[in-house]
């Protein structure tokens, strides 16, 4: 049952990525209407912006750089810039300047190799995890991206997540199952793990609910939404459509506070979106081996309030708004102080990506391009 495995990511990309439908008609005023069943592309009003200053990927010629299935990007200490294809089951490093470095990983089950590389992370000594969820395990490489260890034994799958932390440890969600008397359950757990086992040490988050695969879409109230930074100071938040909160945590899973967002407001979906997020989900589901008939996604009439989280290399907690048509940030201290709003401003193409924020820069994507994989990536404000 492949796609219980992939579910959770589908999900996420659902709330990190969007399902909107780029338009032809490009305004630059808010002239946001939530409840429009079709809007125009508008530039988000902000304090700052992000701008792409460059791009990676081509359609045609030089096999470094043409990329099959891009599921994740990141960016090593050094500003090196790492880009994790599905398709290819590899690694490919780039410089900060956009010049191709070399691979890590290769399709196979052997050490070092992957079956279904879904997510990856760049540990603050050095160094490279990369989570293979076919092969259910985390596969671990040194400062000079040579193989070093894996961690198996994880039940169903390894975290489809993950954020690297000091000391060989690192904050991931990985799903969870249960079969008892009552049934099969459910959930997704945020905990930390040390790199030699895959039992958590500590929990942040955890959710169970009854599995019902005529209603799909019920899984999502269980996931959550996390980052960390490098001495393991934990911040989570509820993928809701209902609040905007999110909660700071020691790294022994003492709670520090939570933040409410007291004047968040709600904002509908519009029919192209729920469209399209449909199609989406279902022919995910169905890649990865779902049967046709259990392929019955219903999305949620509202967006998220949160789609994302980050820290940057100075300790700036970003989070990535669900509500807005591209990706606007709300950044913050890490005591929960209000700092300043930042857009994404690359167009009406970017309705469709999504981004992370890395050390010092930014990165983003189309999960499911009209035309060919790549990445565009830019400054932070502050680090221009």
């Amino acid at each position: 049952m492949k796609f219980l495995l992939i579910l959770p990511l589908i999900l996420l990309l659902i709330a990190g990525c969007g399902a909107s439908e780029p338009t032809d008609d490009v305004v630059t005023e808010d002239t946001t209407d939530s409840s429009a069943e079709e809007e125009e592309y508008t530039l988000p009003v902000a304090d700052s912006y992000l701008h792409v200053t460059d791009s990676i990927g081509v359609e045609i010629g030089d096999s470094n750089y043409v990329f099959g299935a891009i599921v994740g990007t990141g960016f090593a200490k050094n500003g090196d810039i790492a880009i994790l294809d599905a398709q290819k089951s590899s690694v490919s490093l780039f410089s900060a300047d956009g010049e191709f470095i070399r691979t890590v990983g290769r399709d196979g089950s052997g050490p070092g190799e992957f079956l279904l590389p879904v997510t990856m992370a760049f540990r603050p000594e050095g160094g490279l995890i990369v989570a293979d969820a076919m092969g259910s395990k985390l596969v671990y490489f040194d400062e000079n991206y040579e193989y070093l260890s894996e961690t198996t034994g994880f039940i169903p799958s390894p975290p489809g997540q993950i954020v690297a932390i000091d000391g060989m440890e690192f904050i991931g969600m990985k799903p969870d199952w249960e079969q008892n008397e009552d049934g099969m359950f459910m959930g997704f757990t945020v905990a930390k793990w040390t790199m030699d086992s895959s039992i958590p040490v500590t929990v942040y988050h955890s959710e169970m609910s009854p599995f019902n695969p005529t209603d799909l879409s019920a899984m999502s109230d269980d996931l959550a939404l996390f980052t960390a930074t490098a001495d393991g100071t934990v911040f989570t938040a509820p993928m809701s459509t209902e609040e905007y909160s999110f909660t700071a945590w020691t790294s022994e899973g003492e709670e520090i506070y939570t933040y409410v967002n007291e004047d968040f407001e709600r904002v509908e979906k519009t029919q192209s979106e729920m469209d399209l997020e449909t199609e989406l989900v279902n022919a995910q589901m169905i890649a990865q081996g779902m049967p046709p008939s259990m392929a019955n996604w219903e999305p949620v009439p509202y967006r998220n309030s949160i789609s994302l989280l980050f820290i940057d290399g100075i300790d700036r907690l970003w989070v990535s708004k669900g509500t807005s048509d591209t990706d606007t940030f709300d950044v913050f201290d890490l005591d929960g102080n209000f700092l300043f709003t930042a857009a994404l401003d690359a167009g009406e193409a970017s309705k469709t990506w999504g981004t992370m924020i890395g050390r010092e820069k930014f990165i983003c994507f189309d999960a499911n391009p009209e035309d060919y994989p790549r990445v565009f990536y830019g400054d932070l404000p502050g680090f221009e």
